[in-house]
């Protein structure tokens, strides 16, 4: 198996410039595996047993745009692969979910050889210093194009994330929303009460002593005892009514709780979604006050 120093790879509008370089690698006395077919398309389409058999002490890829190929090897970088040295060229910049935070990159100019060459025997001389060893050009490549993305785990729902805590708070919200904001129906010629107890807030709305409004909300129902449920007009708080339900829920995207709401009729019917807390009384609030302008009217 031929051992060499490096060998480089290229896009093909960086032939003849590429060319210049490696005959300043030569020149300087390094070893060089390249070939003027040896392009990024040429490397990317080769398997194993077509790329040549050879030891490298780095492969170079010279990267003047981030395309599919150059972004394997940034990656195989990024993932510590000690025989993949990146040459940037120009103004290129490596994505920053491509950079690895402790890897200094080669930049320079194809226009100046003397400058990259420099540049590359200080990496050699001080991998050699390290007892670092060459490597199969085939096996670097390989694995740098084998390397996937990496995948960021999902979010997951907090181990301190308690449907019962939210349904406590959701319901501890909602009374304290509905005893401020109640009694203020009163500029509009009608009277608002909201009993709040721990397991129910009752809701009334009345005007001439006849109730025109009636919202029962309960801890538990229908959707489960962690859920908090919506029961419209007067009745005598028992039974497995319901006109819509909450259930606490962690969104992960968000990274916050929220309330799932199935919506039959307590806001007028509609697909179910996702409220925060405030959201979710402000919905109920413009439910009441459509409610209360139809009676007007």
């Amino acid at each position: 198996m031929s051992e060499y120093d490096v060998a480089v790879s290229f896009d093909e509008e960086q032939r003849a410039a590429v060319d210049q370089v490696v005959e300043a690698f030569e020149q300087r006395g390094l070893t060089v595996l390249h070939g003027p077919e040896q392009t990024h398309e040429w490397w990317s389409h080769k398997e194993g047993g077509d790329l040549p058999d050879a030891r490298v002490r780095f492969f170079v890829p010279f990267v003047s745009a981030v395309d599919d190929f150059t972004t394997d090897v940034l990656r195989a970088v990024k993932a510590g692969d000690e025989h993949v040295l990146p040459v940037l060229l120009g103004d290129v910049a490596v994505p920053p979910d491509l950079l690895h935070p402790h890897v200094a990159y080669v930049r320079g100019a194809a226009h100046r050889p003397d400058q990259l060459t420099e540049a590359l025997v200080a990496r050699i001389e001080a991998a050699e210093a390290h007892g670092g060893q060459r490597a199969s050009v085939a096996e670097v490549v390989t694995r740098a194009k084998g390397i996937a993305p990496v995948q960021e785990a999902e979010p997951a729902v907090p181990a301190t994330f308690s449907r019962y805590t939210e349904q406590d708070a959701t319901l501890r919200y909602l009374g304290e929303q509905f005893a401020a904001a109640l009694p203020g129906l009163a500029r509009r010629g009608f009277v608002g009460t909201a009993h709040v107890g721990g397991a129910r807030i009752a809701v009334r709305v009345e005007r001439a002593g006849d109730t025109v409004y009636a919202l029962d909300i309960q801890r538990g129902g229908i959707g489960g005892d962690e859920t908090v449920n919506f029961v419209l007009g007067r009745h005598d708080g028992n039974g497995a009514l319901t006109n819509g339900w909450a259930r606490p829920v962690y969104d992960t995207g968000a990274g916050a709780a929220v309330l799932e709401v199935h919506d039959f009729s307590v806001l007028g019917g509609g697909a179910s979604r996702a409220y925060r807390r405030e959201e979710l009384f402000d919905a109920l609030w413009q439910r009441i006050d459509a409610v209360l302008a139809s009676t007007v009217g």
